[in-house]
């Protein structure tokens, strides 16, 4: 039986993952970094952990015979999709990658780039005051040095250390969210300016509905490139082509 081999952490992942399952001719692991600590899994072979760079990933691919390897990683997920592209080309292994379509900028939106956190952070000094991180607790260092700015900081899980923010209020919660909740969330705690990834999807983009109708500036962090792998960002698209492909 052919094994593909998916590296998750996204629905979209897991929904492939799901739909690959249903071919019986097909071995599917499902492989997770491993920080989140309660994610959603699919129905198959579950992988946890990192696999120690691109070397490790090479020999992962040639002892367990992966035939395929299907990138479905977050858009902000860098270093693995480097790692992946690194392993396919040494290994001569099919690759795909599923992209979700990042969020359109409204043409009379208040969106302020930034090419990374520490950018952001930058744009956010002597600018503003009541700061809402929205993309959860992995680069809040970033903003530690902004000691007179109020921080609102949401993510999906408690935080296993301290937040190293001197000024700061953390709600727990997981999307879907609605923009009557988000409105609410940056209006009652007068905020004025939202740091966000471009991550794409319907689950959390109710916050940059939110913030257009208050008129508050989205300091919007872009993606990283895209590197290797023949890109989708149609899941059903994605699906097709491999069950052509394998």
């Amino acid at each position: 039986m052919k094994k593909i081999l998916i590296l998750g952490g996204t629905a979209e992942a897991v929904y492939l993952a799901g739909a690959l399952k249903e071919q019986t001719d097909l071995s599917v692991i499902y492989s997770l970094a491993g920080r989140t600590r309660s994610p959603n899994l699919p129905d198959c072979d579950l992988r946890r952990g990192g696999f120690g760079g691109a070397t490790g990933l090479v020999r992962y691919l040639q002892q367990n015979e992966i035939v395929a390897v299907m990138d479905a990683t977050h858009p902000y997920a860098a270093q693995m999709a480097e790692n992946a592209r690194l392993a396919t080309t040494e290994t001569s292994l099919a690759h795909y990658k599923f992209l979700r379509p990042a969020w359109p900028e409204p043409d009379d939106g208040l969106w302020i780039h930034a090419s990374s956190s520490k950018e952001a952070a930058e744009r956010i000094h002597d600018n503003f005051k009541r700061v809402f991180l929205s993309g959860g607790l992995n680069d809040v260092a970033d903003f530690s040095n902004l000691t007179d700015v109020w921080f609102l900081i949401r993510s999906i899980e408690e935080p296993e250390a301290p937040i190293p923010l001197g000024n700061f209020s953390h709600i727990k919660a997981r999307g879907p969210f609605n923009e009557a909740d988000e409105r609410a969330l940056l209006r009652d705690p007068k905020i004025d300016a939202l740091v966000s990834k471009n991550s794409g999807g319907s689950a959390t983009i109710a916050k940059l509905h939110a913030a257009k109708s208050l008129s508050i500036p989205v300091i919007m962090i872009d993606r990283p490139p895209i590197v290797g792998g023949v890109v989708f960002d149609d899941p059903l698209a994605l699906l097709e082509q491999l069950r052509r492909d394998i």
